[in-house]
C-alpha cells in the first residue's frame, strides 16, 4: 500500500473507531509523524459557529495552560500572519509560517515571543475541514529546517478524515450528555444480520419520529460502511413528514464485534451558544451576525447570508461592538476567547457539535 493510501485509510479508520477526542488526536499524531517530521503538535477543536478554540491536545510536550494562553494572545493580535481566524475566513487549508512571512518569521508575534526563544525553526498550520465547516486544526512545530509544500500535501491527506473524526467524537459526547443539548443525537447499533437496537434514550425518540423509514436508512448506512467504507452512502439524510431533516452517520465499527454504531441527529447548523448571548445580552439577529463576523465573512457576504441589507448589517455590528466593549473583529474574537471560552477549555468542559460547550 502506497503512502497516500496508507495515510487516507489509516485516518479514516481512526475517525470511525469510536475514540474520544483526545485518543483520536493521539492516534492521528502517531499516524502522521513518520511521514512529516515535527517535534511538537497542537491538535485543537474549533467551535463550528465561531471558529474559536474549544479544546487542545498536545503531543511531544506536556499540556501547559500558561503557554497556550500566551499563544492565544498572539493568535488574536491584529495582523498576526496566518492566524486561524484568517485561514478559516479565507477558507485556506494550510499555511507554512516561513512562506507567509517571506522567510522573516519574526513578523509573527508568536514566533518572536514564544517559538524562537526555545529554538523552533518553522510552523505548519492545517485547518481540518469537513465540507464547509472547520472542526479543528493541527499546528506542527519543527526544531530543524523548514516545512515544505510536500509536507502540506501529506497533512492534507488526513485532514478531512480528522475533521470527520472530531465531529463524530463530539456527537458521541453530546449523546452521552443528553441533558446538555436540545434534541440530542441518538446512537443505534446494527448487528451483521441488520437488526437495529436503540443504544441511547434519544435514539428511542428519533425512532418514534422516523419509524420504518429511519430503520431502513440506519440499516442502509451500516451496510454501506461495511461494504465500502469510503462511500458517501455511509452518511445520509432523511426527510420526515414535518419537514424536519435527520442526519445519519455510520460512525464506528466496534473493536470487539461486527456491530456498526450509527448516530442519528436532527440536521441543523451550529450557532453561537447561549453562553455568549446571555453574557452580553445579544438579540437573536445580533447572535446571527456575531457568528458570521467571527467566521470571517465580509459585510457583503454576511448581509447576503442573513438576507439583510449591508446598512443593517453594519448597524448590528456596531451594536455588538458596543455590547462587548471592543472596536474590531480581532478584539471581539480575543475577548470572547479569553472571557468565555478559555475558562471552559482549561476546565475541560466538553465542546458541543452544535456550538459552544456541553454544560
Amino acid at each position: 500500500m502506497g503512502t497516500r493510501a496508507l495515510l487516507e485509510r489509516g485516518a479514516w479508520n481512526i475517525a470511525h473507531a469510536g475514540h474520544d477526542l483526545d485518543t483520536t488526536f493521539q492516534r492521528l499524531d502517531e499516524l502522521l509523524r513518520p511521514h512529516v517530521p515535527y517535534a511538537i503538535a497542537s491538535w485543537s477543536t474549533h467551535d463550528p459557529a465561531t471558529a474559536l478554540f474549544t479544546s487542545c491536545t498536545m503531543t511531544g510536550i506536556e499540556k501547559n495552560p500558561e503557554g497556550e494562553a500566551a499563544l492565544f494572545r498572539c493568535e488574536f493580535t491584529a495582523g498576526e500572519p496566518a492566524s486561524y481566524r484568517s485561514l478559516i475566513g479565507r477558507r485556506h487549508p494550510a499555511a507554512i509560517l516561513s512562506e507567509v512571512t517571506g522567510g522573516d518569521l519574526d513578523l509573527a508575534s508568536r514566533y518572536r515571543t514564544i517559538f524562537r526563544p526555545v529554538g523552533f525553526t518553522d510552523e505548519l498550520r492545517a485547518v481540518l475541514w469537513s465540507g464547509d465547516t472547520a472542526w479543528g486544526s493541527a499546528t506542527l512545530l519543527r526544531f530543524y529546517g523548514r516545512f515544505s509544500a510536500e509536507d502540506v500535501e501529506t497533512v492534507g491527506l488526513i485532514a478531512r478524515h480528522a475533521a470527520d473524526g472530531i465531529r463524530l467524537a463530539l456527537l458521541r459526547g453530546a449523546a452521552a450528555r443528553p441533558e446538555a443539548v436540545a434534541e440530542p443525537p441518538g446512537i443505534f447499533a446494527v448487528d451483521p444480520t441488520g437488526r437495529v437496537t436503540a443504544v441511547t434514550s434519544p435514539a428511542e425518540h428519533w425512532l418514534e419520529l422516523g419509524r420504518a423509514e429511519l430503520i431502513t436508512a440506519v440499516t442502509a448506512a451500516a451496510a454501506a460502511i461495511r461494504a465500502q467504507p469510503d462511500w458517501a452512502g455511509a452518511s445520509s439524510r432523511l426527510l420526515l413528514g414535518d419537514h424536519a431533516v435527520l442526519a445519519i452517520h455510520a460512525a464506528a465499527m466496534s473493536r470487539d464485534s461486527d456491530t456498526v454504531a450509527v448516530i442519528v441527529e436532527r440536521a441543523r447548523p451550529a450557532e453561537v451558544s447561549a453562553m455568549i448571548v446571555d453574557a452580553y445580552g445579544l438579540t437573536r439577529r445580533q447572535r446571527d451576525v456575531l457568528g458570521q463576523l467571527l467566521l470571517g465573512r465580509s459585510m457583503t457576504q454576511l448581509a447576503h447570508a442573513l438576507g439583510i441589507s449591508e446598512h443593517t448589517a453594519q448597524d448590528h455590528r456596531k451594536a455588538i461592538y458596543r455590547r462587548t466593549g471592543v472596536g474590531s473583529r480581532s478584539e471581539l474574537a480575543g475577548r470572547l476567547q479569553f472571557e468565555q471560552y478559555d475558562p471552559r477549555v482549561w476546565s475541560d468542559v466538553p465542546p458541543s457539535p452544535y456550538g459552544g460547550f456541553l454544560e
